[in-house]
């Protein structure tokens, strides 16, 4: 497995600082997790929205408080390496929701559907700003919200992992892949090992993207 790099703070992008549409968010948070990575990316990846966080750790505090998402110890580090095992480093990072959602017990909880609408229009604007090819979505609620986009509903992610489905209304392609929170448990279910999902995810990105 690759080592991912800590991404440049400079390659940020705050669409809206001190957004304040969702107040129990406001409340809750440290910093906005924006999105990050190559301006030019032909692949974004879509997470749910940043965790707590871990504010001892040294680099990999996670988006609560670094203010970019997928630089958690734990996820961020695994959905970065799975990019850089596919040999992809040309990846923008985000979140369909940039703000920790607070469970009430100092972890995180699935964000509310009026949060995702809330901040949709930071994704669109994300994706018109890095204008890519691929939306990798990681997990369920990321690839509900693009399959709502897409005219498609969402009964399983397991079926639909690695398959590719394409979204007009935003002019990408969307693959979904498994939340890195059970990527190792789930690799088996849907008939892979490590490699062979990596393989299979650098073949999809080169065929779209």
């Amino acid at each position: 497995m690759s080592d991912p790099e800590f991404p440049d703070p400079e390659s940020a992008y705050p669409i809206e600082p001190g957004c304040a549409r969702c107040p129990a968010l406001v409340e809750a948070r440290e910093h906005i997790a924006w999105g990050n990575g190559p301006a030019d990316a032909s692949v974004v990846a879509v997470g749910e929205a940043p965790g707590a966080g871990t504010p001892e750790a040294d680099t990999w505090r996670g988006g609560n408080w670094t203010g970019m998402a997928y630089t958690a110890r734990h996820s961020g580090r695994i959905v970065r390496e799975l990019f850089a095992d596919a040999g992809r480093e040309d990846v923008f990072y985000t979140n369909a929701v940039k703000c920790f959602p607070p469970d009430g017990e100092g972890s995180n909880r699935e964000p509310r559907r009026e949060e995702l609408e809330n901040c949709f229009s930071h994704l669109e604007a994300e994706l018109d700003y890095v204008d890519p090819s691929v939306v990798v979505t990681t997990g369920s609620h990321a690839t509900s919200v693009l399959f709502d986009v897409a005219g498609r509903e969402l009964d399983g992610l397991l079926d639909v992992v690695l398959d590719p489905v394409p979204c007009e209304a935003l002019d990408v392609t969307v693959v979904p892949v498994l939340h890195p929170a059970y990527q190792h448990m789930w690799l088996s279910r849907i008939g892979y090992d490590y490699e062979e999902y990596v393989d299979e995810l650098a073949g999809v990105l080169d065929e779209y993207a």
